[in-house]
């Protein structure tokens, strides 16, 4: 009795579009519970995780075929990040 285990090519999956969600979903606690506590705040830590998500979403959904929803997805929520804490330091600061 022979079995033959079929190949499974991981290779064609993109990285970029699952690579900015990631980003994406970790500005939230970089940005939020490092507000008050840390020096520097949600800029230091989230902003850079929000802006890189952007970036990346943008990219991936120029050139990927699939996860063009994770994409967007990382575009927004990195956006409204972004949004967020440029709303905080204003507030902030009167």
């Amino acid at each position: 009795m022979t079995s033959t285990a079929s190949s499974i090519d991981l290779s064609a999956r993109p990285a970029r579009p699952v690579l900015a969600l990631v980003l994406a979903l970790l500005s939230v606690p970089g940005s939020m519970l490092t507000w008050d506590t840390l020096p520097g705040g949600g800029f230091v830590w989230g902003c850079p995780l929000a802006v890189a998500a952007i970036v990346l979403g943008i990219q991936a959904r120029r050139r990927a075929e699939t996860g063009r929803g994770k994409a967007l997805a990382a575009i927004l929520i990195g956006g409204a990040m972004v949004a967020m804490m440029t709303v905080w330091a204003i507030a902030e600061s009167l």
